[in-house]
């Protein structure tokens, strides 16, 4: 009797690219998906979408009976971790694959921090043969939340505003990365009750990020610094008079911070090998050209 797997977050972004890994590599699994999901981009595929409710424990009881494996591509920044982790325990799951973020690193005191903190701490403290991987920033193709906005702003505009020296150290990872990861260590014992960070392939300070992904694009530029303090007042100063900013003093902080993490011990367990930011950002843009050609 095979082992019956199930699989959450597959309409989203890492989701998606993760559904196609695990059938390249002739993984049967179904997706649990929400009652008011979006499944369009599933119905050409041969899976079967199970109904189920992610803050609901009893829903999760009922719909995770009869599942040995769950990889958890849901976000646990949601705060349903815990009762994730519970009804796994509960319904007999065993095996269990959690993606989580190195974002659990800032030092930024983001609320989102505390509840993925509090996911991992009951994913540690079960019983579960757990693996928890983390990527980095995650990009690769048009539907990323990302690089793409990015990637239009240097079409769109001949100069790129920095908030701050633009020194700040990146290690964006690409989806198919991070997709690879999930489906090579769901059945490696040595990941078993291990947790991983799972980073780009190479080291950019945020000025070489914005350079690349320009020369990627064929597109001239020129970059204007902004002072960090003076930009947060200004933010500020607008959201107090009801002002939206297409920015946030979070998102300004979170770009001055260093986000490198070391993915060696993946390296090791599983051979991971991710591409280097050069590879993959002009395989976004290779992609996003095909869109608009289209």
């Amino acid at each position: 009797m095979s082992v019956k797997i199930l699989l959450t977050g597959a309409t989203g972004f890492t989701g998606g690219f993760v559904c196609e890994e695990l059938l390249k590599r002739g993984i049967q699994f179904d997706c649990l998906v929400r009652y008011s999901s979006n499944t369009e981009t599933l119905k050409n595929l041969v899976i079967e979408l199970v109904e189920g409710d992610l803050n609901d424990i009893e829903s999760l009881r009922r719909t995770f009976s009869g599942y040995q494996t769950l990889i958890n591509v849901a976000s646990l920044g949601l705060g349903t971790g815990p009762s994730i982790v519970r009804a796994c325990q509960e319904s007999g799951i065993k095996r269990a694959v959690f993606v989580s973020t190195t974002a659990i690193f800032t030092k930024l005191n983001a609320q989102s921090k505390v509840v993925r903190q509090a996911a991992e701490d009951a994913i540690r403290q079960s019983d579960l043969n757990y693996t928890i991987l983390r990527p980095t920033m995650v990009y690769g193709t048009p539907g990323d939340r990302n690089m793409i906005r990015l990637l239009r702003f240097i079409q769109r505009f001949p100069i790129i505003p920095i908030f701050g020296s633009g020194q700040s150290l990146q290690q964006p990872v690409h989806v198919e990365d991070v997709a690879w990861a999930i489906g090579e260590v769901l059945d490696k014992e040595i990941t078993f009750r291990r947790d991983y960070n799972i980073s780009g392939g190479q080291v950019l300070s945020y000025n070489e990020v914005i350079q690349l992904a320009s020369q990627s694009l064929g597109k001239s530029i020129n970059t204007i610094h902004l002072p960090v303090n003076l930009s947060l007042s200004l933010i500020k100063l607008a959201n107090s008079i009801g002002i939206k900013t297409p920015v946030t003093t979070e998102q300004i902080l979170r770009l001055n911070e260093d986000k490198v993490f070391d993915h060696n011990p993946a390296k090791i367990d599983f051979n991971y090998s991710p591409r280097s930011f050069v590879e993959g950002i002009a395989q976004e843009v290779a992609l996003m050209s095909a869109v608009e050609v289209s």
